[in-house]
């Protein structure tokens, strides 16, 4: 059966686990069990499909794409997310094996395996299924300048980082391994190269409570060092076979009870800015493993709940073309909106096409950086400006095709990187833009725009 919400946003979402492998953390709050990936249960979906492959990149990507196109979802825009925790800190060699086998999976199996990453990447820019975006999941202490080009090499354009809390003792309380610090810092690396940067945030961990967990996630968008262009809400839960558990057990550690938590998610979505998406709130566990916290998904009961008490959620999954017509909503024509903000010792500039509800049909997050950074590989005369996400929402439509009841492929993207050119050369005097683009997204700047490759990016002399 086809979810329509699978492909709501634009792109095809194609999600792989690796192996089990050993994690650097200790977290008391993550799971382990043998055969599954560190944070992972055996029953979860992806552990199980991943399972019955060995763990193969490729056949994995192979078996979503026949999957996918079975329920009828267009593949040729698909965006790869590496599932199973710290990726970076596996071996080097596994790393580059495991993205070189899911890009030849994704050129197709009339395609002749690549000789080495970089020839599977530029096979990758025509193929049939474009990778357009690739997701890792890290750790802050494991995003570093060697890790920062590495993830280049592979074509990354989206990290989630496991923030999880903006708290020193509660790092040292759960046995986080690393610092506010560490957050501060990866977090400035990678937006001064480009990357999309997501939070996971965790509400509940021991050592907090309600009123501080709200008082951080306020400081998560008031602090410039922050401001992350995405949240996934992971309200703490005890799972069996952690050390929390222990603690549950032993009356140390009690999470909140589902009404507290409910409340506390709404209200952390009704502060959250309109440049940031909340992708989910809650993880996908099941529920047979969990001994306390929430069981069940709450998106539709915190909706009700911010119904009810006047809330409003302003992030970009809620404005969504997409999602705006599925629930009923009208949207009008729409018109262009600036938002500027200070972040990471960086200007952001986010353009948006909106209609006058706040209905979101596109959007380019643009970074200016007037400081030379060490290692980035593009230098120029003046400024420099990276688009750090380029993004028409509303349902897929595959390239080359048309659909009058779709936002895609109506000129909004070119408007908006034409606006985003005009804005870095005159008001921010830069004198090149550059775009961490998705490996299958290179062939659209370079016909459409006359961008060239230089150092991993895309980039125009302005």
């Amino acid at each position: 059966m086809r979810k329509s919400t699978r492909t709501i946003s634009g792109v095809t979402p194609v999600a792989v686990m690796t192996e089990p492998g050993v994690c650097p953390g200790q977290c008391i709050y993550c799971p382990t069990y043998p055969g599954s990936p560190r944070s992972y249960t055996p029953d979860s979906p992806a552990v199980i499909r991943a399972r019955r492959f060995d763990y193969d990149a490729g056949q994995q990507v192979r078996k979503r794409l026949e999957t996918m196109a079975q329920m009828g979802h267009p593949t040729d825009k698909i965006e790869l997310i590496v599932m199973g925790g710290t990726f970076l800190a596996y071996s080097e060699t596994y790393q580059r094996q495991f993205i070189k086998g899911c890009y030849d999976a994704l050129n197709g199996e009339d395609s002749p395996p690549s000789g080495d990453l970089e020839e599977a990447k530029r096979r990758n820019e025509t193929a049939r299924h474009r990778c357009v975006g690739l997701c890792l999941e890290t750790r802050p202490d494991w995003c570093g300048t060697a890790e920062v080009a590495r993830m280049i090499e592979f074509g990354v354009t989206r990290v989630e980082l496991g923030v999880q809390m903006l708290d020193d003792e509660i790092y040292k309380l759960v046995r986080r391994g690393h610092t506010v610090d560490d957050v501060v810092k990866a977090t400035r690396l990678l937006k001064e190269h480009g990357f999309k940067v997501h939070y996971h945030w965790m509400p509940g961990l021991p050592g907090s409570d309600p009123e501080k967990d709200l008082n951080l996630s306020r400081q998560l968008f008031s602090d410039p060092r922050f401001r992350p262009d995405g949240l996934k809400l992971y309200p703490t839960m005890v799972v069996a076979g952690t050390e929390l558990e222990k603690w549950y057990d032993a009356g140390r550690y009690q999470p909140y009870d589902d009404v507290t938590m409910t409340r506390l998610v709404a209200n952390i979505k009704s502060i959250v800015p309109g440049y940031v998406r909340i992708s989910r709130v809650l993880r996908d566990i099941p529920g047979k493993f969990i001994v306390g916290g929430l069981k069940d998904s709450m998106r539709d009961i915190v909706k009700q709940l911010m119904k009810e008490e006047g809330l409003e959620c302003q992030c970009i999954r809620c404005r969504e073309y997409g999602h705006r017509l599925r629930n009923g909503g009208r949207v009008k024509e729409p018109g262009l909106v600036r938002l500027d903000y200070d972040a990471s010792e960086g200007k952001e500039v986010i353009l948006s096409f909106e209609d006058d509800r706040g209905t979101l049909f596109g959007l380019i997050r643009m970074r200016v950086q007037t400081k030379s950074i060490a290692g980035l590989g593009l230098k120029g005369k003046g400024n420099l400006a990276l688009i750090r996400e380029l993004h028409v929402y509303g349902a897929e439509v595959p390239l080359n095709e048309q659909n009058p009841n779709a936002a895609q492929h109506k000129g909004l993207g070119k408007a908006l990187i034409a606006e985003a050119e005009r804005l870095a050369r005159d008001e921010f005097k830069a004198s090149m833009i550059g775009v961490l683009s998705g490996v299958g997204a290179r062939e659209y700047y370079r016909t459409e725009f006359g961008y060239t490759d230089r150092a991993g990016y895309m980039v125009k002399e302005l």
